[in-house]
């Protein structure tokens, strides 16, 4: 990681700092946006942006930059480490304590980017492994719809379906119905319907998520989002997995056993070339 941009400035990855005492580092008291860019240009920057700022009004946390702020620090990163694809990690923390007089120090902001490293395409064409989860969603806890750096839960998740030889973990919140995966929002078709599970049961309103949706709705689908049964998700003729960085990824096997038919199914095989389509397409801002 060359270069950084930390609290207004690009700075060496390796000289970039925060005080010990920031209650990101101490609590995980803060934010982050995980983003993908495309030409040197992030996909809905915007509507990252606003997620952030959405999850900073609930936990009372400022967001000291302006979304063109946002893009320049964006812009100027991305052309300091000639790095015109990139994963962006965008931080945002509360800072320290406020003092005895009750004044706020200024929240850390600080952006990486790191070379897109793409998932194998072999594994766009077998589909993922996912097992169930034990860790459960709180759906009604407010760190269920934000991007906190209370990150463990989905952390323990995947790494215990790592070990399991799975890819990915999918979670339940505490009532027993599907919520997400660790690091994905869920589709599946169940009896012809494209279903994926809603934001109060603890799902993430992630930003890929939104866009297939809008997609699946121009091909004439009605998606739906419901409360979704672990044996509908068992049951599904298919399912596929969002991220910003992963896209749109075939899930195909379930708690070791195939899901459908056991490879990606005929709307997974529409929606991910549509959506990198336009994804690549979008006009810079």
């Amino acid at each position: 990681m060359r270069w950084m941009f930390l609290n207004g400035e690009i700075v060496r990855g390796s000289a970039a700092q925060v005080s010990a005492l920031d209650r990101g580092l101490l609590h995980g008291y803060g934010l982050f946006e995980t983003m993908r860019s495309y030409g040197g240009r992030v996909f809905r920057l915007g509507e990252h942006y606003s997620r952030l700022c959405e999850g900073a009004a609930r936990l009372a946390m400022d967001v000291p930059l302006s979304l063109s702020q946002l893009g320049e620090a964006v812009q100027a990163l991305l052309r300091r480490n000639d790095l015109p694809d990139a994963c962006l990690r965008l931080t945002v923390t509360a800072g320290p304590q406020p003092d005895a007089a009750g004044n706020a120090a200024e929240a850390a902001v600080f952006l990486s980017a790191r070379p897109l490293t793409d998932y194998p395409q072999d594994l766009y064409r077998r589909g993922m492994a996912a097992v169930v989860s034990p860790v459960r969603r709180n759906e009604t806890s407010p760190l269920s719809r934000i991007k906190s750096l209370n990150y463990l839960d989905n952390l323990l998740a995947r790494e215990d379906a790592h070990r399991h030889g799975a890819d990915e973990a999918i979670l339940l919140n505490t009532r027993g119905f599907v919520a997400e995966g660790s690091a994905s929002n869920v589709f599946l078709v169940h009896q012809g319907r494209l279903l994926t599970p809603g934001v109060e049961a603890g799902a993430l309103p992630g930003i890929t998520r939104q866009v297939v949706l809008e997609l699946a709705s121009a091909l004439g689908f009605e998606p739906t989002e419901s409360e979704v049964e672990p044996s509908a998700l068992e049951d599904a003729s298919e399912a596929f997995l969002t991220n910003s960085v992963m896209e749109v990824m075939p899930l195909t096997s379930l708690n070791g056993r195939p899901l459908g038919p056991g490879r990606p199914g005929p709307l997974t095989d529409r929606l991910r070339p549509l959506y990198r389509e336009l994804a690549e397409a979008e006009p810079k801002t």
